[in-house]
């Protein structure tokens, strides 16, 4: 008879404090091929702890423990697992079948932990519960099952492998005596039939008795070994065992949907956590996708004014003196009609925009037939690309805008233009060509009164600006500061020069430094409103980081608790042959997996918050009049994916010591866990 097993001087001893204990004392073992064998003994004679030291569980202090050539002694912790998961199937006393899996799925998990694909393995999961009788409660829980059903279920998992050995511990001790005789003559017929090594752990004597041999341990030692009266049924042992088809590790797809399983056994408790992880991206996206609108909108409306823009503005003498709030800082290079003249005659120049500021504390009342309303000036020349203060050109409702080479009149936005137009029967036409009168009232109380004429109605309601001509600022701009050469001595708060194209702004800049004034084109201020949102958004961004930051401590006291409720099934499953690589690939799945619903619920949510905040903006926008912006909150692809991405990065971050910890765990110490 092949000698499977063999014992040899073996000893195990543990270290409580200062004391030592020895759980196993030189035991001199041999065990037949297909052997039944009782170990039987009182509490701490050392049963339990010869069964893990046989079952891979747990390692000699000393001496030599071979099982089909290979010495548990000296094995590394691969070989051991692989011994575990290929040559061994354990039977324990409390049963310890997951209790989130059904009977099938229960008898399936070794061969799940093996790679072998999902119909194969619940087939041979299926044939081996009809085999023990179960054929009725496949679809059971642990829980809608009896004692006895349960014990039969974990001898099937135990034989899913087709093991070499199988070791129980105590396989009776939580069954009734009926039972646990069924239970027992079930495992006598299985090492008939199959040559399976059987191994049972007993202090009961009734059980011992189906056994081949019983060996009585005392105090760590071997104190007798018994043959029984059973004759051997033993069958000559097969030259070839039957094999599944076995791949070598847990699949990705078994790992997600266990990680989903275990998210479902504690729906609130994982839901709040995602929702951590969800606030910080809802927050994350929410200001990223408001920068990256604002961003986009800014650089639309520069690209609409266009890119060949420069603006050239006079030059100022620096100032060495204190400031003085009520002084009138003089140019010293003015934007003069000659200045002008000098850009308009540039080949590379399209055209050449006077810019004129009124003063902003000016009181002025528009008058029309016998409607007066006070209205203020926008801040330039209302003929310029940037005059109204619009990203774009305002849609016109009547008559023209005031374009390049409207030197004269006034436009109204339509807010105005209803007041003007209330007790009329006129259209917006109407109002086009017609004159106004506007006064303007200086500081010291002096009033002077200008004539021009509507020349066009803008959209837009709820702003009382008026845009005007260049020939009105200018007479108006002369009259305030008492100053008819005002052209001649300050000039031109700004010139607009449009180039013929890009490539040609640099001329335009050159020419500019030549006559000492200064230039910038609106390709470079958009380049610099582009650094100032890009650091925006790093700052609304960094405040989502924060909120990840909180989600990542909440993902890791989430799976710290797992660990500890599931501390006996991380036991079973290294039992059952899972790798330490894999518990903590389970551990880091179920975290990622936490991480990336907040992080797919927070994309949805933090681009609705982002369209709301859109939304409330525009109507803000539109009450001031300011029409014609665009969309300002934009999820562009790569800002969700990187959401996605930055939110499985929490989950394993906050995953990654939760699982090294459960991967580190004892399987023996993990299995006593109550």
């Amino acid at each position: 008879m092949t000698k499977n097993i063999q014992l040899v001087e073996v000893c195990r001893h543990f270290e409580l404090g200062s004391t030592n204990v020895k759980a196993l004392d030189k035991i001199n073992l041999e065990i037949d091929q297909g052997e039944f064998l009782a170990l039987v003994g009182p509490s701490g004679s050392g049963k339990s702890t010869l069964l893990n030291l046989l079952g891979g569980l747990d390692r000699p202090s000393s001496g030599k423990l071979n099982i089909q050539g290979l010495g548990l002694e000296n094995a590394t912790e691969a070989e051991l697992t692989a011994h575990r998961r290929h040559n061994v199937g354990f039977i324990f006393q409390s049963f310890n079948l997951l209790s989130t899996l059904t009977a099938l799925e229960n008898v399936a998990l070794p061969l799940m932990l093996s790679g072998v694909p999902l119909k194969e393995r619940h087939a041979h999961a299926e044939d081996l519960l009809k085999r023990v009788g179960l054929e009725h409660r496949l679809d059971h829980r642990p829980t809608e099952m009896s004692g006895g059903e349960q014990q039969r279920a974990a001898i099937a998992r135990a034989l899913i492998n087709n093991p070499q050995l199988i070791l129980a511990d105590e396989p009776t001790g939580n069954l009734d005596s009926s039972t646990g005789d069924e239970v027992m003559q079930l495992l006598r017929n299985l090492n008939a039939e199959s040559s399976v090594t059987l191994i049972v752990v007993t202090h009961d004597p009734e059980v011992a008795a189906y056994a081949d041999r019983v060996v009585y341990l005392r105090d760590g030692g071997v104190e007798k070994i018994e043959e029984t009266k059973n004759p051997s049924s033993r069958k000559a042992i097969p030259d070839t065992q039957p094999e599944l088809i076995l791949n070598g590790g847990l699949s990705f797809r078994d790992l997600a949907g266990t990680a989903w399983d275990n998210l479902l056994r504690r729906p609130v408790h994982n839901i709040l956590t995602a929702a951590g992880v969800l606030i910080g991206i809802v927050t994350l996206v929410a200001m990223v996708s408001f920068g990256i609108g604002v961003q986009e909108e800014i650089t639309r409306n520069f690209e609409a004014l266009g890119l060949e823009n420069v603006f050239i503005s006079p030059t100022f003498p620096e100032e060495e003196d204190a400031f003085d709030p009520f002084g009138v800082s003089e140019p010293e290079q003015p934007l003069t009609l000659k200045n002008v003249e000098v850009f308009r005659n540039l080949p590379e120049v399209q055209s050449v925009t006077p810019v004129l500021n009124l003063p902003s504390n000016m009181e002025v009342s528009l008058s029309y037939v016998d409607v007066v309303l006070p209205v203020r000036f926008s801040g330039g020349a209302g003929h310029s690309p940037i005059g109204s203060g619009l990203p774009i050109p305002p849609e016109m409702l009547a008559g023209v805008s005031l374009g390049e080479g409207d030197t004269q009149g006034l436009t109204l936005i339509e807010g105005l233009a209803d007041q003007l137009l209330e007790d009329t029967d006129l259209e917006y036409e109407g109002l086009v060509n017609q004159p106004v009168m506007l006064t303007i009232r200086l500081p010291r109380g002096e009033t002077k009164e200008f004539t021009t004429r509507i020349i066009g109605i803008e959209s837009g309601r709820a702003s009382n600006t008026v845009e005007l001509g260049l020939a009105e600022r200018t007479e108006i701009k002369a009259w305030w500061y008492g100053r008819p050469d005002t052209l001649q001595t300050d000039g031109y708060d700004m010139l607009v020069v449009r180039a013929v194209d890009k490539l040609s702004v640099p001329a335009v800049l050159e020419t500019a430094e030549s006559l000492n004034l200064n230039a910038q084109s609106l390709g470079a201020i958009l380049e610099i409103a582009n650094r100032v949102l890009a650091i925006m958004q790093a700052l609304l961004g960094s405040v989502g980081g924060l909120a990840l930051l909180v989600a990542t401590l909440g993902v890791a006291n989430t799976m710290m608790m797992a660990i500890y409720e599931r501390t006996r099934e991380i036991g079973v499953l290294k039992a059952l042959g899972a790798t330490s690589r894999e518990v903590r690939r389970m551990f880091t799945a179920d975290a990622v997996l936490l991480g990336i619903i907040g992080g797919f619920v927070g994309v949805i949510f933090g681009t609705l918050l982002g369209r709301l905040v859109d939304w409330v903006g525009h109507l803000y926008l539109e009450s001031e009049g300011v029409v014609g912006i665009g969309q300002m909150s934009i999820v562009p692809p790569w800002l969700a994916i990187g959401a996605l991405v930055f939110a499985a990065l929490i989950g394993v971050l906050g995953g990654l010591y939760p699982a090294a910890r459960a991967a580190r765990l004892d399987p023996v110490v993990a299995l006593k866990h109550e």
